[in-house]
């Protein structure tokens, strides 16, 4: 088998998490896009290239645009419920750090929420001495 390049790699985990995502087995998405469920398969786990056709016909399967196939996964198009489960897999020194990381954000904006009712106050007792 020849080298698998960084584009074959990304379109066969876009193509694995939108399937999984949309909640459908291989199967499914082989038979909605008239692919052989083995060639299907093949091209999840880079053995095979699909051409254009195929492609355009999986994303039609999956009710994606064809882009989505090809592109690039950041966190920050994560939504919070996918993150919390990326948390999940992580190895458990990483969790605890990340818990200490949250727990002293949400300790800051304790604080900040407290200094701004106390700065509220002040201005108010400063407002009706002027007045």
């Amino acid at each position: 088998m020849a080298d698998i390049t960084d584009t074959q790699k990304l379109l066969s985990e876009n193509l694995k998490a939108i399937r999984k995502e949309k909640g459908l087995n291989q199967n499914v998405v082989a038979e909605r896009s008239g692919v052989i469920a083995s060639t299907y398969s093949r091209i999840e786990t880079c053995q095979v290239s699909p051409n254009l056709s195929t492609l355009e016909k999986l994303a039609e399967a999956m009710e994606v645009p064809m882009e989505r196939l090809f592109k690039q996964d950041t966190h920050a198009d994560k939504t919070l419920l996918e993150k919390l489960e990326m948390i999940k897999n992580m190895e458990e020194y990483n969790q605890q750090i990340l818990e200490i990381m949250i727990d002293t954000v949400l300790e800051k904006d304790k604080l900040e929420r407290t200094q701004k009712v106390k700065m509220k106050k002040r201005l108010s007792e400063l407002d009706k001495i002027k007045h």
